[in-house]
């Protein structure tokens, strides 16, 4: 049987189309609006101008045009021509961009590099209300007004039960242009102003305040340490944003470059393809600056400089074989990273705005001078160096909240670096992405370990100044009693020396008294605890010892409930001693010997000592592949732990409203501990001081638990620090990560 028809057909969407792909390409009304400033950068604009106008009157029905809430964007670029307009603009997706940039033109007069190629532009409009005049002119043309009216792409509150005769088919839906001459609106010689009714959402002045700081950050400030690594900054851009009217300028606005002229420790470099990086170091104190060149690819490289990069071992290494898999995808990259010590904020370089603009700020993406978003907005760790300070380990990642910076890549040398097409973020193309997050994590791990370089050394300069003024004093004393020994002055050298070692016996005093403090507290909670359980069981006992009496004196007892009240009599008594037991490592004469402890014994006895507190109320979850053992002394050990359990069980139990959890996970290849809990967390404001003495949030707390964990830490060279990244948690409130180095 042969062919009995044949025809073809074109495509015919439905005009609805367009608002679903509105919907789907941009998501975020901030992106929206940068997508249309970022069209006006293209067309070589110097000045552009987000307006908006009547916020609040939002909502409000039947207000007559000039008092609706509308959004203007004004720009004084190339413009266009009513040519450019039906056969570039009213066509979405031309390749002319595209085109432009596969010949390699994809410069404009002012020497800018095209960001835009998918026309995305039209549907951000979209995205900000459903109807728009646009007016613009090109130079020599006359004006031209475009209007467009969503509404008529989509029946008017459409549903299931809407016919389908109502949906209108795209090539039916007819926009309207107008060539006005004299100009109705743009008095300039060139320029376009979009003008959007209908708003789909309420913008507030906090809404404003948020996306005066985005658009500033579109094209960021010169940086002149990026200057020296040939980057080239467009300054001939500004973006202006209007609230009825007036000027709107966020309040306390901190500047890169105020955060860049105070940063503590800064590394500026490059990576090219292989994975090559050179890089200038620079510290504010210890004063320090070097250049040094190292491959990151070579695990020997890297250790010949003490380097250790665990984002390139686990990306482009083979575990079994241990051997280099293949190089980076993601292409050559510059970079300017600043960090800072905010755990140890430095009050005479940086105040409360500047501390809070580099948490709020992290590492931005740069494509040829313009911003990539959404990275380098606040709570977005696209590196995840909080993850991986809570999940491999801290020491070798820099805390996501200290660095701030730009890495520049562009289109010629970074081709599989494509924006998605919602324009939030980078597509990951044959794994690109990847290899490129790897690659700047790795810069990251060799910039903090310059950093902890440098705070080693200012650790070490202390110590080494205390010892010398010891030494000094000692000098001092002993040259003075030098010269008393030549008098006959007796009653004088023995009030010197008597001094002396009143100083030195001062010294040892404090340090034992440190000492004290944190072993009674840690005794006094754990002997609270035992004491409370051991009164209440014993009170049980008594009772029960005196009801075995009254039945005994009247004799109506039978053999068997003898027996069970016998039961009953040792199952109170085993507790007791099960209790006491727990506790006796926490004494101080069973405290001085080290030997090996099972952190699992150690968390499970600890679990089991707060039973009575757990049981039917909280769900205790302990997470462990193979058993850590530290050789250290099990009291310190089991008060750490008491203190930390005791505390998770004392926020749990603040919210009634949640079945009350606890985590307990031990890693024993990092040698770290995390007891996580989902109470109501720690707020972002004390998360450094909960560590400090006599410090509490509960209401009658004294302020010394987790201050002593800390310091016992501190005397097993171990540490403690809080995990408040809400990416990196494995319970949503408090997470303490204790690390056994």
């Amino acid at each position: 049987m042969g062919v009995i028809h044949k025809d073809s057909q074109p495509f015919e969407p439905y005009a609805r189309l367009m608002n679903i792909l509105g919907d789907q390409l941009i998501t975020d009304r901030k992106i929206a609006v940068v997508e249309i400033v970022k069209n006006s950068y293209d067309a070589d604009a110097e000045s552009v101008k987000v307006k908006f106008f009547n916020l609040d009157n939002y909502g409000k029905n039947y207000l007559p045009v000039n008092e609706q809430p509308y959004i203007e964007i004004e720009d004084d670029g190339d413009g266009m021509s009513l040519e450019i307009i039906k056969k570039v603009w009213l066509r979405p997706a031309t390749p002319n961009k595209i085109t432009k940039k596969k010949l390699k033109e994809n410069l404009t007069t002012k020497g800018r590099i095209i960001q835009g190629e998918k026309g995305i532009g039209r549907f951000a409009i979209h995205k900000l209300g459903e109807k728009i005049e646009l007016f613009t002119k090109a130079l020599g043309n006359d004006e031209v007004k475009l209007e467009m009216d969503f509404t008529d792409f989509d029946p008017e509150k459409a549903d299931l039960f809407t016919p389908m005769d109502d949906y209108k088919l795209l090539n039916k839906v007819f926009n309207n242009w107008y060539v006005n001459k004299p100009a109705e609106v743009i008095t300039k010689q060139k320029g376009t102003v979009i003008r959007i009714f209908n708003l789909r959402e309420r913008w507030k002045i906090e809404d404003l305040e948020d996306l005066y700081k985005s658009i500033q950050r579109l094209i960021p400030p010169t940086d002149e340490n990026a200057k020296r690594l040939g980057i080239d900054f467009h300054q001939d851009f500004g973006i202006d944003l209007y609230n009825d009217g007036e000027l709107f300028v966020a309040e306390n606005i901190t500047t890169f470059k105020d955060v860049i002229e105070r940063a503590q420790y800064t590394m500026i470099g490059e990576v090219d393809n292989d994975g090559y990086l050179e890089f200038n170091y620079k510290s504010q104190s210890p004063v320090r600056s070097f250049s040094k060149e190292v491959n990151l690819m070579s695990r020997e490289a890297l250790s010949k400089e003490n380097y250790v990069s665990y984002s390139i071992e686990k990306r482009f290494y083979d575990k079994a074989k241990k051997t280099l898999v293949r190089k980076p995808l993601s292409g050559p990259f510059k970079f300017t990273f600043y960090a800072f010590d905010l755990a140890k904020p430095d009050r005479t370089i940086l105040n409360k705005d500047i501390e809070n603009f580099i948490k709020d700020n992290f590492v931005f993406v740069l494509r040829d001078g313009v911003r990539v978003y959404p990275y380098g907005e606040k709570g977005i760790d696209w590196l995840n160096l909080d993850k991986l300070r809570s999940t491999v380990r801290a020491g070798w990642f820099i805390s996501y909240n200290d660095l701030t910076g730009f890495v520049y890549i562009s289109d010629d040398h970074n081709q599989r670096l494509k924006d998605s097409s919602n324009r939030q973020g980078i597509m990951d193309i044959d794994g690109a992405l990847e290899d490129f997050k790897s690659m700047v994590t790795a810069v990251t791990e060799i910039f903090n370990t310059e950093i902890k370089i440098d705070k080693n050394k200012i650790e070490l300069n202390k110590k080494v100044a205390i010892k010398d003024s010891s030494d000094i004093l000692t000098k001092s004393f002993n040259s003075f009693k030098a010269v008393l020994e030549k008098t006959e002055n007796r009653d004088v050298l023995e009030k010197a020396n008597s001094f002396l070692d009143t100083v030195q016996k001062h010294n040892k005093l404090m340090r034992d008294r440190m000492e004290t403090v944190e072993d009674l507290a840690g005794l006094g909670m754990a002997v609270e605890k035992a004491s409370h359980d051991s009164l209440t069981l014993l009170s049980t006992m008594r009772a029960n010892v005196l009801d075995f009496r009254k039945k005994a004196l009247h004799g109506d007892y039978k053999n068997e409930n003898l027996v069970s009240l016998l039961t009953e009599l040792d199952e109170n008594l085993s507790f007791v001693f099960e209790e006491m037991q727990i506790i006796q490592p926490l004494f101080k004469a069973q405290r001085k010997a080290a030997q090996d402890i099972s952190i699992i014994e150690c968390v499970e006895k600890v679990v089991q000592y707060f039973r009575r507190d757990l049981h039917g109320k909280i769900e205790v979850e302990i997470v462990k592949s193979k058993d850590l053992v530290i050789h250290t002394n099990k009291g310190l050990i089991l008060q750490i732990l008491i203190n930390l359990i005791d505390n998770a069980i004392y926020w749990v139990n603040k919210n009634e409203s949640y079945d009350k959890k606890i985590m307990i996970s031990i890693n024993a290849v990092e040698k770290s501990l995390t007891i996580a809990d989902n109470g109501p967390g720690v707020r972002e404001d004390v998360t450094e001081a909960i560590f400090s003495e006599f410090f509490s949030l509960k209401t009658d707390g004294r302020g010394l638990g987790l201050y002593i964990v800390k310091e016992i830490l501190f005397r097993i060279n171990g540490e403690i620090y809080l995990n408040n990244r809400e990416d990196a948690k494995i319970l949503p409130g408090a997470n303490f990560v204790v690390n056994f180095n």
